[in-house]
């Protein structure tokens, strides 16, 4: 059984910063700055994590995955850049934590995984629910703060599709004009961009 992922830690900063996104839609002024912070944040929602569409994480972040069991190789939800721990509890609810020597990170083209040591002698003792937990880092990397000159992680064309996403939903205030006709929809160009990091989950 597949369990969704649980967030440990999110992402310490969005893909784009409010500037750029101002720059972008040549907003020179602090009056709406609330809403386009809010439409940074829907545009992101919609790509990253567990309930993005692409399938995939954009900002460094942690995330849990529970499993039933151990296997030779444990896939992972998104592509990972480090584990951070395995645990397991005994059916006692002790918990413990099977050394890193045991198991490494590995991918393939469906993603990152898990694969143990086949020397590992996998406990046997687990609890009934959810004994096994796999945390993890995803995400392109960390986002550098303001003052420092290290480039931005996220590549280029996600961070461009953001600046589109957020400039329809800043232009479009309303899901239809009046008399009930549909607004366009967020533009192709996103879709064109976006396509070649789209992931799917196990």
């Amino acid at each position: 059984m597949t369990r969704p992922p649980v967030l440990v830690t999110a992402p310490a900063a969005l893909p784009v910063s409010l500037a750029s996104v101002k720059a972008h839609l040549r907003v020179d002024h602090s009056d709406d700055d609330d809403t386009i912070k809010t439409y940074i944040e829907a545009a992101v929602a919609h790509l990253d994590g567990y309930a993005g569409i692409l399938g995939r994480c954009l900002v460094s972040q942690a995330w849990r995955q529970d499993y039933d069991s151990f296997s030779q190789e444990m896939r992972l939800p998104f592509e990972a850049t480090e584990v951070e721990a395995i645990t397991w509890r005994n059916r006692e609810g002790q918990v413990a934590t099977v050394a890193t020597a045991n198991y490494a990170l590995d991918a393939d083209s469906a993603g990152s995984y898990v694969r143990f040591q086949g020397a590992y002698d996998f406990p046997r003792d687990l609890h009934e629910a959810r004994p096994v937990a796999i945390t993890f880092l995803a995400g392109f990397g960390v986002i550098p703060s303001e003052e420092s000159s290290d480039p931005n992680p996220v590549p280029g064309p996600i961070r461009s599709a953001i600046l589109l996403m957020v400039g329809d939903l800043y232009r479009y205030r309303e899901t239809a004009r009046p008399g009930g006709t549909p607004e366009v929809e967020m533009s192709l160009s996103v879709d064109r961009l976006l396509t070649p990091y789209r992931r799917w989950s196990f």
